[in-house]
């Protein structure tokens, strides 16, 4: 149901235009774990403290997610305060933007 409501307005230009996100959150980078990690062999990963995630988690927690692409670490660093999006893959929610906050 979360999923579905996520999508139910349909995307804006600007997400017509790039990734489809599903969610967005905000939190402070915990973690910056380019592959291979103690979490994943193969697959970028940040651990957010993040704030509750609208339609998706209520509370604020630590959680690892998989990253689309190291790229999106560039100028990344633990502390930082972050929004991130992200889509709904079949293995995972993945963040596919990960914007610095002031």
């Amino acid at each position: 149901p979360a999923l579905e409501r996520a999508g139910a307005a349909g995307p804006s230009r600007a997400e017509a235009a790039g990734p489809k996100i599903a969610y967005r959150g905000t939190g402070a980078v915990e973690a910056i774990m380019p592959p291979p990690s103690s979490l994943h062999a193969t697959r970028p990963v940040i651990l957010i403290h993040h704030d509750p995630v609208p339609d998706l988690m209520n509370e604020s927690m630590s959680m690892p997610f998989i990253v689309a692409s190291t790229d999106l670490f560039r100028g990344l660093h633990v502390g930082d305060r972050i929004a991130f999006g992200m889509q709904v893959t079949p293995d995972a929610l993945l963040v596919v933007t990960i914007p610095r906050l002031p």
